[in-house]
C-alpha cells in the first residue's frame, strides 16, 4: 500500500500547450517545458513519483523527463534523476527519488522539466512514500 503524498494538477511554466479532454488535464511537453512543484521536503526518505505519459516518439526520439531542483535549468539548479520516455500507448513509469540526498537534503522547489527530441504528455502524476512495498 502506498501512502500518497501529494497528487494534484498544477498550472505549467514553460509549456507550449495545455490539452484538455473531458475530466482531465493533459501537459504536452517537449525541450524546455517543464512543470513545477514548491517546497517539496525531500528529507522524508525515500521518495516516489509516478507519472503517466503517452507518446509516439517512434524510434529515434531520445525523450527523458530531468527531476530537478531549485531552479529548472540554470547554475542553482540540480539534477536528482532522469526517467526516459519510451514511445508507449497510456502506462504508467515509476522513479524514486532518494530524500536524504547530500545536494537535496531540506525542503526544495521540484521541476519535471522535458529534456531530448520528441514531444510527450503527462496525463497524471503523484508524490508516493514506501513506493516499494506491494502489501
Amino acid at each position: 500500500m502506498a501512502v500518497i503524498l501529494l497528487s494534484i494538477s498544477l498550472p505549467a511554466r514553460g509549456q507550449s500547450s495545455v490539452l484538455s479532454v473531458p475530466d482531465s488535464v493533459s501537459y504536452l511537453m517537449k525541450e524546455g517545458a517543464y512543470l513545477g512543484f514548491r517546497q517539496v521536503n525531500l528529507s522524508m526518505g525515500e521518495i516516489g513519483f509516478e507519472v503517466k505519459v503517452t507518446s509516439k516518439l517512434g524510434g529515434k526520439s531520445n525523450a527523458r523527463l530531468e527531476f530537478r531542483i531549485d531552479q529548472p535549468k540554470g547554475r542553482r539548479s540540480k539534477r536528482i534523476g532522469t526517467l526516459r520516455i519510451p514511445d508507449t500507448a497510456d502506462t504508467t513509469y515509476a522513479i524514486k527519488l532518494q530524500g536524504n540526498l547530500r545536494h537535496a537534503m531540506g525542503v526544495h522547489d521540484l521541476y519535471l522539466v522535458a529534456k531530448g527530441s520528441g514531444e510527450f504528455n503527462i496525463i497524471g502524476f503523484k508524490f508516493i512514500s514506501n513506493w516499494w512495498r506491494t502489501d
